[in-house]
């Protein structure tokens, strides 16, 4: 039985802990076109913080969060192949002027992000169109929150989430597989099914047998770790197979949006609680959409290690202009004992004073966004 209990200004809601009879759990990989745009956007916002660093010794507003990736054209075949039409990166959002060209900023901080997350993708156009934001958002770096927006989080990962976050570090890198990978896993009670997507690298790809081989691999490397059903690029049929020149279907086969893909924790989980909050690109310094998704997820995590807690959600929700630490909402669902309220309430509001402190951590790319 749900129950709810105030705490000051938390409202944290206790309930008995029931896994579901189904879950799904999503993960788009490195070289999927939404998760580089997702890091093209983070890898210029982070650029921008060292240059308004030194220019003006503070981070000025910015939002990069609207990163498009068009895609373009390939041509690939056994052992070969070749770009016909590089994709295109346009490069929307907002970002106060610096002395240097921003074009210039925004292309290399791009392109120097692209070529460290796909090997083989080395044509690609970058069309930066940025603008300076409205006045009024402006004024509010260092006196309050960017906008009004939700933050939310959850403590621990089910075995299935732990799961799809496993394989995706036991198939990277695995000889002839490209960055482009998307893993799906399904449970119901008992019965767990994971659908993999994973773009094959024509330059290592000799033949039809190769390409069956890798799939091969993909599908005995998963089962031997877990006992689940394995689909490897089940959209095969014939000739049409998933073999791109890059290692990324950015080349042809798709598009990509920032805020399109994980969440701050790396999975798509649409059993728990989500925003549709864009983390990456935003500035660290009052854009709640980025710094809330944070602080919920680090809050959660730390709640979920106090005894008698068996899960919690972290809901947290911004006033623009107030002060970070002033949320217009705090909430704490936990599954567990009671007597874990005061000491959760007390983390939730530890996290809430260090906004501040998580700057650094997101300028020098240690908190995960995606």
């Amino acid at each position: 039985m749900e129950h709810d209990l105030w705490m000051s200004d938390t409202l944290i809601t206790f309930r008995n802990f029931e896994l579901p009879r189904f879950e799904v759990v999503e993960r788009k990989c490195t070289g999927h076109p939404d998760t580089l745009a997702d890091g093209i956007s983070e890898s210029i916002s982070r650029e921008l913080c060292r240059i308004y660093m030194e220019e003006f010794g503070e981070i000025m507003h910015h939002n990069v969060d609207k990163v498009l990736i068009i895609g373009g054209r390939a041509e690939p075949r056994f052992g070969g192949g070749r770009v016909l039409e590089p994709p295109a990166i346009v490069v929307g959002g907002r970002a106060t002027s610096v002395r240097s060209s921003m074009s210039e900023v925004i292309r290399d901080a791009a392109t120097s992000y692209l070529r460290g997350a796909v090997r083989n993708l080395n044509e690609f156009v970058v069309e930066p169109r940025t603008r300076e934001g409205a006045p009024e958002l402006r004024s509010l770096i260092g006196r309050g929150a960017n906008d009004t927006s939700i933050g939310s989080g959850f403590a621990p990962l089910r075995p299935l989430e732990s799961m799809v976050l496993e394989i995706d570090s036991m198939i990277e890198g695995m000889k002839g597989v490209g960055e482009d990978r998307k893993i799906m896993a399904v449970r119901f009670d008992d019965r767990v099914r994971v659908v993999v997507a994973a773009a094959a690298i024509s330059r290592y790809i000799f033949s039809m047998d190769d390409y069956i081989e890798m799939k091969s691999r993909i599908r005995e490397t998963i089962q031997s770790a877990y006992d689940v059903e394995v689909d490897v690029n089940a959209a095969d049929h014939d000739s049409s197979i998933f073999l791109t020149v890059t290692g990324t279907s950015a080349e042809m086969g798709d598009d990509g949006a920032t805020g399109r893909g994980n969440r701050a924790n790396g999975l798509i989980t649409p059993m728990r609680p989500m925003t549709m909050e864009a983390v990456a690109g935003k500035n660290p310094v009052n854009h709640v959409g980025k710094i809330y998704n944070v602080i919920a997820q680090r809050a959660a995590e730390e709640i979920s290690g106090l005894d008698g807690v068996h899960e919690v959600y972290v809901t947290l929700v911004s006033r623009i202009g107030s002060p970070l630490d002033k949320p217009l909402m705090k909430a704490l669902s936990i599954a567990g004992s009671e007597r874990a309220a005061y000491e959760a309430e007390s983390i939730l509001d530890d996290w809430l004073g260090r906004a501040d402190r998580l700057v650094d951590e997101f300028v020098s790319g240690r908190i995960r966004m995606f």
